[in-house]
């Protein structure tokens, strides 16, 4: 009884440590996923904006979203100018900057290299009501390439100067 018990909780303790990297690798394990703070050190050191994907375990939105994400050759592409957070299940931040119209899920947000949500850049082919959720790879990738217009370049540089 013993054996079978210390078995159990072993299964238990390997299946909690491999979830983590299994559930990221649905958004692609090609690409290099960083936590929030890791991701917001990089870009100040790089100048690179962020794209951050909000998402749950058990949703199935976000489920179905995954092989979408990662089969697109584009978005794989695209992922190399940005630095790429992935934040799921408890990692979602408390920050109402990370939730501008709604708590959704799953939600894809857009940060600036200072680590400033920017909330104008939305998916311009989806629902108005949820502005950042993304349902296919042809509207994430339209998102990137609008985040990276946007907030790298020139661009970027002359809107700063404007807030400043």
């Amino acid at each position: 009884m013993e054996t079978v018990s210390a078995l159990g909780s072993l299964w238990l303790l390997i299946s909690v440590y491999i979830s983590k990297p299994f559930s990221l690798a649905g958004f692609g394990d090609h690409i290099h996923w960083r936590t929030l703070e890791d991701g917001k050190k990089e870009a100040a050191a790089s100048g690179l904006p962020l794209m951050v994907i909000i998402h749950k375990s058990w949703c199935g939105a976000c489920k179905a979203l995954k092989p979408k994400f990662a089969e697109s050759k584009e978005i794989s592409e695209l992922a190399h100018n940005f630095v790429m957070v992935n934040l799921e299940d408890d990692e979602e931040p408390k920050d109402e900057a990370f939730s501008p119209d709604g708590g959704y899920i799953p939600r894809i947000l857009f940060m600036d290299p200072s680590g400033k949500v920017h909330p104008e850049i939305i998916n311009e082919r989806g629902n108005p009501s949820y502005k950042y959720f993304y349902t296919n790879a042809d509207q994430v990738v339209q998102g990137m390439k609008e985040a990276q217009e946007k907030l790298t370049g020139d661009a970027f540089k002359k809107h700063l100067g404007d807030e400043l």
